[in-house]
């Protein structure tokens, strides 16, 4: 059997990273710096608490885990951020020694459900569909398929507001525009009453810098009834939901987080502030947009979005 200890970013990384383009790099290609941005976790709070299989003296596997989900400052759930094996040492057990030691770790943590991928900063929302050997593997140790998620692309470098839409935008009695740091107290009361689960991305965005990555909704009454968070080739480096630039490119944006109050939602403030988002992001100069961890297929493709890469999200308790 693999002895299975604590990775360490010191000697470790370089091997490591090498693994991950001999196991995934095909399908799958990073750069260094986005590699070790993910597995360490938020800038604010690293999370990642990560470990490699050792098998005759040679890295031969890596598992990396995060904690997220905080309630009144209790953890409770967690997820496998990613898990691979060496190709030609694959079958030999590494990988089930892997997820055991994920598991463990995040139960003695005082975790009660796990995510397959997922988390604040993360590669992937689940297991990548293209990625069947996976599939098969995380089967095989006792998850479920659970259900399908999406990333969605848009190229932004034709992208003008359909008409129709453009219209209706104009029509409503809201303001749309980007955030100005003396807005985020009211943004921030916003999250954390209508979407908390949001709360520390914004948090990390504004901890950066980047307050006028947030896109903000007003009523007529100043009150903020909406809001989204970007991140674009301008925004601080510790920041992206995205981290897939050797496959799309360094001029790669993204939007996410998109919520509306519970009282003003179906009269298209949502859309209002994705279209406005992808104009700035293209103003910003992203050749892309990337949208992560959606079943809103429809709802974004009235603005072009597409399905770019699909992945099963699957959860199991582990109390």
């Amino acid at each position: 059997m693999p002895d299975i200890r604590p990775y360490d970013p010191t000697s470790d990384a370089a091997t490591v990273f090498a693994l991950w383009q001999e196991a995934l790099g095909q399908t799958w290609p990073l750069t260094r710096a986005m590699f070790e941005h993910v597995i360490h976790g938020p800038a604010t709070r690293p999370d990642g608490v990560n470990f490699v299989a050792v098998d005759h003296g040679r890295i031969a596997g890596f598992v990396g885990t995060a904690s997220y989900g905080s309630n009144a400052g209790r953890v409770a759930s967690g997820c496998i951020r990613a898990l691979y094996v060496a190709p030609a040492l694959q079958r030999h057990g590494i990988g089930t020694a892997l997820h055991d030691a994920a598991l463990g770790s995040l139960r003695r943590n005082g975790l009660t459900q796990v995510q397959l991928g997922g988390g604040l900063v993360r590669f992937w929302p689940g297991v990548p569909r293209n990625l069947p050997p996976a599939l098969a593997f995380f089967r095989a140790m006792g998850w479920d398929d659970g259900f399908t998620a999406y990333d969605l692309l848009q190229d932004l470098s034709g992208y003008s507001t359909p008409p129709d839409i453009a219209d209706r935008m104009a029509q409503l009695p809201f303001r749309v525009g980007a955030a100005r740091e003396e807005d985020w107290p009211a943004l921030l009361e916003f999250e954390g009453r209508e979407f908390p689960a949001w709360s520390d991305a914004y948090r990390d965005a504004a901890y950066l810098g980047d307050y006028d990555d947030a896109l903000l909704a007003w009523d007529g009454d100043g009150r903020v009834v909406g809001a989204l968070l970007m991140v674009s080739p301008r925004s601080h480096p510790a920041r992206t939901d995205a981290p897939w630039t050797a496959l799309l490119g360094s001029r790669l944006g993204g939007l996410g987080c998109v919520g509306v109050a519970a009282d003003q939602r179906g009269r298209g403030i949502g859309l209002a502030m994705v279209a406005r988002a992808s104009e700035i992001l293209r103003e910003r100069g992203a050749r892309y947009a990337h949208i992560g961890w959606t079943g809103l297929v429809d709802f974004y493709g009235r603005l072009g979005y597409a399905v770019w890469r699909e992945f099963q999200i699957s959860r199991r308790d582990i109390a």
